[in-house]
């Protein structure tokens, strides 16, 4: 983990025998980290972080954004999700999208926030050529890569990814207050 890298020890709340499934009740990924980051502190009085993530499509408005993960209803696969999204967009030829994380972090003297874009379009259809990612990775065409993110092996794709580029802010930002 990369805080351990600076000698930092990261614990999560199962390894400390918290059951922790907050409602993610906020319109933003800003809003539903910042739940989790805030809920964790309480419970622990330990320095938190959080992040929230998901899959942004311009020509829907944004969605499926916060509700990536439930986006077409409860109990959809992450193939079924993907299926619904394309039946959403249908020939609509904007299909510029982007994934977007944002990491809050909270403590007794900060309250912070950091946000990862990763810029692509949605294919116009479904198609598992690639062995690797998951959930809307194989719609999703990355230009830089002149390929979909199922077809990147997790490596080359953590190099660019939405995760990384908040998590590097975050980290920057981090070493600052030590």
């Amino acid at each position: 983990m990369l805080l351990e890298t600076l000698g930092y020890e990261v614990v999560t709340p199962k390894s400390l025998g918290i059951h922790f499934q907050p409602e993610e009740t906020e319109s933003t990924f800003l809003g539903n980290s910042f739940i989790k980051s805030k809920e964790l502190f309480r419970l622990t009085g330990l320095p938190s972080f959080a992040d929230d993530s998901g899959i942004s499509v311009d020509a829907l408005g944004g969605e499926p954004g916060v509700y990536s993960a439930r986006f077409g209803g409860p109990g959809l696969s992450d193939k079924e999700r993907a299926l619904y999204l394309l039946s959403q967009l249908g020939e609509n030829p904007s299909r510029n999208a982007h994934y977007s994380c944002v990491v809050t972090y909270v403590d007794t003297n900060h309250l912070v926030s950091f946000e990862g874009k990763v810029e692509g379009v949605i294919t116009s259809e479904y198609d598992e050529i690639g062995p690797y990612g998951f959930g809307y990775d194989p719609i999703f065409y990355y230009p830089d890569f002149g390929k979909r993110f199922s077809e990147v092996p997790e490596g080359e794709k953590n190099k660019v990814s939405h995760r990384k580029k908040a998590m590097e802010l975050f980290l920057e930002w981090f070493q600052t207050i030590q």
